[in-house]
C-alpha cells in the first residue's frame, strides 16, 4: 500500500471514523493531578540546575591544579635560568675585575708600588710598536726620580751593573727626605729585592754588617762567608760592590771583631777597593742570561787603556761569554777634543736595515763605553737625523746608568 492514493476526502473520512475521546474527570482533580506531576519534575530540575555550579567548580579546579604546577615549574625554571645568568654575568664580572685588579697590582709587592712603573716583560722585551728597549738611562727618563745602581750577580760568575729608577714620591715616603746615599737605598731596599723575579741569583743582601763613614764603605765580614773560596767568587764580590757604591771613595773589608779581613785567595790582608761611581774605563758587551734576558755589561770589569781603543774593540768578541756589539763591517775613526768626541762612519750607517734590537746594543753600548771614560758622542754619517729617540744631528745625550729594571720587592 502506497501514499499516492490519499487525498484529502479519505482523511476526513478516516477521522470521522475515530471514536470520540473525552475526559469525565472533574476539573478539581485534573488540577491535582498536575501539581502532583509538578512536584515530581520540579525536584529533578532543581537538582540539576544545583550541581551544574559545581562540576563547572570542579572543572576550573582541575583545569587550576594542571596548570599552576606547570606555570610554577616554567617560573622556576625561569627563574634558576635568570639566576644562574645572573651568577654567571657576576662571576664573568667579578673575573674581569680580578683580571684588572691583578694587572693593576702586578707592580705593587708588600703593600708598596713597584715603584720601575713598568713590568719585567716591558722593561726586557722589545715594545710593541717594533722598536727596540733601552739598555741605558739618561737625565730625561729620571725626573722627580732617584737612581738605585746595584750589581747583581749574573749567570757566568759576573757582575750585571743595572738601574732602578725610584720616584722621589716613594724615596720621600720611605726615607723621610730626600737625596739618600747609595749606601741609604741600599740598606733599605737590599734584603726585600726579588732577584729572582728579575731572572738573577739571590745574592743580595750582603752577608754580615755594612755601615758608612763618611766616603767610606765598610764591610764586617762573618766567619765563612764564601765570598773568597775562589778567584770568580772573589770577582763577583768585588765587582758587584763597585756597581753598587756610587757616591763613596772606597769599601773596606773587616772581620767581625774589627781587624783587617784576609782573602784567603789573596793570602795577605785585604787592601781597600776603590770605587769609581761608574767612571771604570770599561767597554760594554753582549751578555746573555740562560732565561734569554740580554744586557750591556764589561767584559768581566776588565778597563781599557783609552776611548779609541774601548770603542775598537767592541767589534771583536772577547771570549765565550760576552758578545761584541758592533759589527766587524763597520768601520769608524774617533776624534776626541776638550769637550766632545765624535765617531764617524766611513760609509753612510743605516740603522733601518740593522734588527732593531742590535742597532739599539751598538748605539747605546758605545755611549755607555764613552760614559765610562766622561766622555759624550757625536756621531758622524748616520743616514737617520733621528731613531728611537735619538737626534744624530746633535751630541747625543751621556747615560747615567745601565740596563734600566724594575725595582720588585718582595
Amino acid at each position: 500500500m502506497t501514499h499516492k492514493n490519499w487525498n484529502d476526502n479519505k482523511i476526513e473520512k478516516l477521522l470521522g471514523d475515530m471514536p470520540g475521546v473525552s475526559d469525565d474527570r472533574p476539573m478539581s482533580e485534573i488540577l491535582a493531578r498536575l501539581k502532583q506531576d509538578e512536584r515530581l519534575i520540579s525536584p529533578r530540575r532543581k537538582k540539576s540546575k544545583k550541581w551544574m555550579p559545581a562540576l563547572v567548580a570542579v572543572a576550573a579546579l582541575l583545569v587550576i591544579g594542571l596548570l599552576v604546577p606547570s606555570m610554577l615549574g616554567q617560573n622556576e625554571v625561569s627563574m634558576k635560568d635568570q639566576s644562574t645568568e645572573s651568577k654567571m654575568m657576576k662571576n664573568e664580572n667579578a673575573d674581569t675585575a680580578t683580571r684588572s685588579a691583578e694587572m693593576e697590582n702586578a707592580s705593587i709587592t708588600d703593600g708598596n708600588t713597584d715603584v720601575g712603573t713598568m713590568g719585567r716583560s716591558s722593561v726586557l722585551m722589545a715594545d710593541e710598536t717594533g722598536g727596540a728597549h733601552n739598555f741605558a738611562i739618561y737625565s730625561k727618563d729620571v725626573i722627580d726620580s732617584t737612581l738605585f745602581h746595584l750589581g747583581l750577580a749574573g749567570d757566568q760568575a759576573s757582575s750585571i751593573p743595572v738601574t732602578f729608577s725610584i720616584p722621589n714620591s716613594q724615596i720621600e715616603e720611605d726615607f723621610g727626605f730626600l737625596k739618600p746615599t747609595s749606601y741609604d737605598l741600599y740598606k733599605k731596599y737590599a734584603d726585600r729585592l726579588d732577584e729572582g723575579a728579575l731572572g738573577f741569583q739571590e745574592y743580595h743582601p750582603y752577608k754580615g754588617d755594612i755601615v758608612a763613614d763618611n766616603h767610606v764603605i765598610i764591610h764586617q765580614l762573618p766567619k765563612g762567608h764564601g765570598y773568597d773560596i775562589a778567584s770568580a767568587s772573589t770577582e763577583v764580590y768585588l765587582n758587584t760592590l763597585q756597581d753598587t757604591f756610587y757616591g763613596y771613595q772606597e769599601v773596606r773589608f773587616e772581620n767581625e771583631d774589627g781587624t783587617v779581613a784576609m782573602f784567603s785567595e789573596e793570602g795577605q790582608p785585604s787592601t781597600p777597593l776603590i770605587l769609581k761611581s761608574g767612571r771604570n774605563h770599561f767597554n760594554y758587551y753582549l751578555f746573555e742570561q740562560q732565561d734569554g734576558q740580554q744586557f750591556l755589561s764589561s767584559n768581566f770589569s776588565q778597563p781599557q787603556p783609552s776611548l779609541n781603543e774601548a770603542l775598537q774593540q767592541m767589534k771583536v768578541k772577547p771570549n765565550d761569554v760576552f758578545q761584541p756589539v758592533i759589527p766587524s763591517t763597520i768601520d769608524f775613526e774617533v776624534k776626541l777634543d776638550d769637550k766632545l768626541t765624535t765617531v764617524k762612519f766611513a760609509q753612510p750607517l743605516d740603522l733601518d736595515s740593522m734588527e732593531p734590537e742590535k742597532a739599539m746594543l751598538m748605539v747605546e753600548g758605545m755611549l755607555l763605553t764613552a760614559a765610562s771614560f766622561g766622555e759624550q758622542l757625536q756621531f758622524e754619517g748616520v743616514i737617520q737625523e733621528e731613531w728611537n729617540g735619538f737626534n744624530f744631528s746633535q751630541p747625543l745625550p751621556i747615560p747615567v746608568g745601565s740596563n734600566p729594571l724594575p725595582l720588585l720587592l718582595k
